[in-house]
């Protein structure tokens, strides 16, 4: 290895980390190889093919479940709905989403947080209109939320109390009432600012 070479140019400080390694592989020191590297590269690409092909449709036939609940016609085949209809268009609106969020991210935390209330409604969009294309989904997403941002915000914030008490019961009240109650919550936010 290039790390190991560079190593022995140094021979004192060479040997003691090359023992570690040596030691390492032998059960009895400290790891320092680039093996995390490319297991951290491999895990990072599942994640990405997962969030791309299994939880983004996912994402959108929860959102489709939830908004039918609202007409009374939620059934759980609609969980499926994002890998029926528009299966790969879905996967990649919603991976482009989640992009430019992290992007935004990076310019300090607040426009990331700003970005992702604007993107907020780009689920729902899809779960009722899945042939929309980026450009549109982005658009309407932006428009509806345009001055309702804030709102959104304090609507979460109203969950806090809500999560951290699902929290002292070990997740149970969050999957069964918490998260369902803030997911329908989203969902009227998101019939009434389609009005």
């Amino acid at each position: 290895f290039i790390f190991r070479f560079r190593l022995n140019s140094c021979p004192k400080f060479g040997k003691v980390i090359n023992g570690w390694i040596d030691g390492y592989r032998s059960g009895n020191g400290i790891y320092c190889d680039w093996d995390y590297t490319g297991s951290s590269i491999c895990c990072m690409v599942i994640s990405i093919l997962l969030s791309i092909f299994i939880w983004n449709p996912l994402e959108v036939g929860c959102q489709k479940f939830f908004i039918n609940c609202k007409y009374g016609n939620a059934e759980l085949g609609d969980i499926a709905y994002g890998f029926k209809n528009g299966y790969a268009h879905i996967g990649m609106i919603m991976f482009l989403r989640g992009l430019f969020t992290g992007l935004w991210m990076l310019l300090f935390i607040i426009p990331g947080i700003v970005k992702s209330y604007e993107y907020m409604m780009i689920p729902y969009l899809l779960a009722e209109h899945p042939e929309m294309t980026r450009q549109e989904a982005f658009a309407e997403s932006k428009q509806m939320m345009d001055g309702n941002k804030w709102d959104a915000f304090v609507l979460d914030l109203s969950f806090i109390g809500w999560t951290l008490l699902g929290v002292c019961t070990f997740g149970i009240l969050l999957v069964f009432y918490v998260e369902p109650y803030i997911y329908l919550t989203r969902a009227e936010l998101y019939h009434a600012l389609k009005k």
